[in-house]
């Protein structure tokens, strides 16, 4: 009886900080994947629930009403914000609590939610165009830059989707901001007209890590310093490596 019902919260524990990893990879602030891990062991008969993230790093400790202790950890290896996924995991947690649904049937639900949405190509490509296009606008930049922007864009949405999974961020940031670069100088050598720096900056809007940004600031505000600061710190280097590629392309169209 003792290990039966050992193994039964420890199924619970670790079907709740599964589903909370998948928050926070989802874009979910620490407090929410937190505040989601303990409401599901407390709606099965957790006694004391203790809980921590710091961004990269989910663990609870989990003490049952009939005594029983669990500790799991739980390592969040990629960010990639998707709000459409996130309202599903949102969902999927306000029925366990609710004892709606099982947990078995909770953990096949969950596992179907692990798989990324992914928008068609085709939508990704034109949403990509017209956010370029429209900043290349913004800041002045003529028809002939936008044109060149929207080929930007097309590259950099390319290049998100055909990266593998695992691919660092500020890997795939480098590579789309040299070619970016890249093609805003082919470009150039076609149209010597063209206002290379409107180009490059309607481009990049793209890959600046505004959510990053904002979401640690969020957590920074929320009093969750450690997790707040490394998002930011990690926000810091993305547009590091933003700027390097945009240096490198750049010293490689004045050679040219």
């Amino acid at each position: 009886m003792y290990e039966e019902q050992q193994d039964q919260g420890e199924r619970i524990a670790a079907l709740a900080l599964d589903l909370g990893r998948q928050l926070l990879v989802c874009g979910a602030d620490v407090n929410r994947a937190e505040d989601t891990a303990k409401r599901i062991c407390r709606s099965y008969g957790a006694q004391v629930t203790e809980v921590f993230c710091i961004g990269s790093l989910l663990m609870a400790t989990v003490e049952w009403i009939n005594g029983t202790r669990t500790t799991q950890i739980r390592n969040i290896q990629r960010v990639s914000y998707d709000l459409a996924r996130l309202e599903e995991l949102n969902t999927l947690s306000r029925d366990l609590c609710e004892k709606t649904i099982s947990p078995e049937t909770a953990r096949n639900r969950l596992t179907a939610l692990r798989t990324p949405s992914r928008q068609k190509p085709l939508v990704t490509h034109l949403a990509g165009i017209l956010a370029v296009v429209a900043y290349t606008l913004f800041f002045n930049g003529t028809l002939a830059d936008a044109v060149a922007a929207a080929l930007c864009g097309v590259l950099v949405t390319a290049l998100d989707r055909r990266m593998p999974g695992r691919s660092s961020m500020m890997m795939r940031t480098v590579l789309s901001a040299i070619g970016v670069g890249v093609i805003t100088g082919l470009c150039h050598l076609v149209y010597p007209a063209l206002h290379t720096d409107h180009v490059m900056i309607g481009a990049i809007m793209l890959m600046v890590p505004g959510l990053m940004i904002a979401s640690s600031l969020r957590d920074l505000l929320n009093g969750d310093i450690i997790a707040g600061s490394l998002q930011l710190i990690q926000a810091i280097l993305t547009a590091g490596a933003l700027a390097l590629g945009l240096a490198w392309a750049s010293s490689w169209m004045v050679t040219v």
